[in-house]
């Protein structure tokens, strides 16, 4: 008599970090990349100096910003996505700053 073996579950997938540097505005900003949960993508965006300095995406030279995971997948990699996700956001940083009806928050 043969004993049937239940299939082993796959071990939940690891987050794994991946860092990467970009350029935006011709300022670096490193990028830390990771999966998180299973639906979304946790993307870091820093100031390669210390004592941190402002970078296009954040005047305190740090910004972190989630993401469906399913966006990042569809893009060539999550290089190209975060460069595409940074400009837009400096993009649209750049918009609020312009539009006369937005108030100054502090002023």
């Amino acid at each position: 008599m043969s004993k049937r073996r239940k299939p082993k579950k796959a071990p939940p997938a690891k987050r794994r970090r991946q860092t990467f540097k970009i350029v935006i505005e011709a300022q670096e900003i490193f990028v830390s990349y990771e999966r998180w949960m299973n639906n979304f993508a946790k993307f870091e965006f820093r100031s390669p100096h210390k004592p941190p300095r402002r970078i296009p995406v954040s005047d305190t030279g740090y910004l972190n910003h989630f993401v469906p995971l399913r966006e990042v997948e569809a893009a060539k990699s999550p290089q190209d996505f975060a460069r595409e996700e940074a400009l837009a956001l400096f993009q649209s940083k750049l918009a609020q700053r312009a539009d006369p009806r937005q108030l100054a928050l502090f002023g």
